[in-house]
């Protein structure tokens, strides 16, 4: 009994926690229990003896209570105290054989049978007749666990009870993961809001130029200056030239918070993928074969493609700013300005194959305002491509008969909701610049800054949460019920109802209502 609970309490360890020091204590654990990762609750009562000497009450693979809990020596306010409440029996009335007790930190003496009930043991595990556990569910839905319980008397928390380890610890990711839900949304509008303002500063901005001009040249010798390869290495190239660390300053400053946001919001930094990682390691120093995309419906995707749509934008605007301020300079043709006079040559085949990968991927997680983004800029990419490419460059209309097919179905996408809508005005711009062989209009999308300000409202913790018929979350506010039909901000889907009742497909996320009390925000 000892090495089982020895046993228990490693395999406890393992799925419980997200901290490096914890991601140490795993590894180092992993050999001792390559032999018992499925270990299940036992349901037997604990056959060690308390220091009174009588047997002990509680179940094995939990921790003995004191003796002062011992059914033959305790005082009578602890045998008459009710513990079980499906019989509506005392302590004193309960066959232990058969429905042993639990004492959790709190001191309330409650049986095993009332404990399960009370924690949906049915719901996570496969009970046989005779109310033992057999087997584990693992097909559990995201946010599966309703609330996390807590004592039914007193309402103190369970953790120290190791019988239920799994769904406590499966309700400490859930609510983990829907503060990442809200943190995410509550962080991607001020990234969007100083984007815009660089890119406002960067369109009127000519000072620095003026200054630069006025500087006397570093070499008379032509340069060639090729931008290629990665996006980060784009950048840094032409950032570096000889009076335009100023210019760009504050912009890569809010690119590399971009970069942080996008890795801090990846699935592997989630809450949920953090520990499944580390049950990962555990399992493959098995040898047991571990799907990780089959247990990937909790993780969140929508604030990744945001974040990647977002430095892609980034990205587009500096690469724009570059090629303008290149081309106004080397046309005035002055000997007075320190700028290199060399040949301009871009390669933007990383670009656009970027774009077309996070539309590949918007497409698969049903996120159409952000596949249409990247269409868009798969475009722009093309546009600034063709600015700088020789007459004679031979792919240049094949890569612009490219930009024209990514815009066609941008457009159809548009169609899907009055949220992608919104795209609209941008996709027709780019078309124009096609026509036109000009590059990088900047665009003021009002419409879809108040559609991505709306959703980061909607997670802000307020109204009731529901899903809609793709699984996407939304609040409904006021009274909570829904008394109008809208359509879902990431799908298009129908959500909302008339006089309380949803429209079809709609179901309360209640898990979300349930936890989002004590989440504090």
């Amino acid at each position: 009994m000892a090495k089982h609970r020895a046993l228990l309490a490693h395999r406890n360890a393992i799925l419980l926690v997200v901290t490096p020091s914890a991601q140490r204590n795993v590894r180092s654990l992993v050999l001792r229990v390559q032999k018992f990762v499925h270990i299940l609750p036992c349901s037997l009562r604990c056959d060690k003896l308390l220091g009174c000497g009588h047997q002990c009450p509680s179940i094995c693979g939990e921790d003995c209570p004191d003796r002062m809990f011992c059914q033959i020596c305790a005082a009578p306010e602890v045998l008459e105290s009710m513990a079980d409440f499906v019989d509506c029996t005392t302590y004193q009335q309960i066959d232990l054989a058969e429905n042993p007790v639990m004492v959790p930190h709190c001191g309330h003496v409650i049986t095993k049978s009332s404990l399960d009930g009370h924690m949906a043991m049915s719901k996570f595990y496969e009970m046989s007749d005779d109310s033992n556990i057999k087997g584990v569910i693992t097909s559990l839905e995201p946010f599966s666990v309703d609330d996390l319980k807590a004592c039914p008397i007193c309402r103190y928390p369970l953790r120290n009870i190791h019988r239920y380890n799994r769904i406590i610890k499966r309700g400490l990711i859930d609510e983990a993961t829907k503060r990442f839900i809200v943190w995410a949304n509550a962080s991607f509008i001020p990234l969007e809001a100083q984007l815009n303002e660089q890119e406002v500063a960067l369109s009127i901005t000519k000072a620095s130029l003026d200054r630069l001009m006025r500087q006397p040249p570093e070499s008379d010798d032509p340069t060639l200056i090729e931008l290629s390869q990665s996006r980060r290495i784009q950048i840094r190239k032409f950032s570096e030239l000889a009076g335009l660390r100023p210019r760009y300053a504050e912009a890569l400053i809010v690119r590399s918070h971009v970069q942080r946001f996008l890795r801090k919001v990846t699935e592997a930094e989630q809450p949920y993928g953090k520990v499944y990682r580390m049950v990962q390691d555990v399992r493959r120093a098995t040898g047991e074969v571990v799907d990780f995309a089959a247990q990937g419906n909790i993780l969140r995707v929508r604030e990744r493609l945001l974040a990647s749509a977002l430095l892609l934008r980034c990205d587009l605007m500096l690469l724009s700013d570059f090629v303008k301020v290149y081309q106004d300079l080397n046309r005035q043709n002055s000997s007075n300005y320190r700028w290199p006079k060399g040949t301009l040559t871009m390669d933007l085949t990383q670009n656009r194959k970027d774009c077309e990968e996070l539309a590949a991927d918007a497409a698969l997680q049903g996120q159409p305002m952000q596949e249409i983004e990247a269409r868009v800029y798969f475009a722009r990419f093309v546009t600034l491509e063709r600015a700088a490419a020789d007459a004679s460059t031979s792919n240049v209309q094949e890569l612009v008969e490219l930009a024209r097919q990514q815009l066609e179905t941008a457009k159809t996408l548009c169609s899907r909701s009055a949220n992608t809508k919104t795209m609209l005005k941008e996709v027709e711009a780019v078309e124009k610049e096609l026509r036109e062989s000009t590059f990088y209009t900047a665009i003021t999308n009002d419409e879809k800054r108040a559609v991505y300000a709306a959703m980061a409202t909607d997670f802000g913790g307020t109204g009731h949460w529901y899903y809609c018929r793709e699984g996407h979350l939304f609040t409904v506010g006021e009274c909570g019920m829904p008394m109008e039909t809208s359509v879902c901000p990431q799908c298009g889907a129908p959500v909302g109802g008339r006089n309380h009742q949803a429209v079809e497909g709609v179901k309360p996320a209640d898990d979300m209502d349930a936890q989002f009390g004590r989440l504090g925000i």
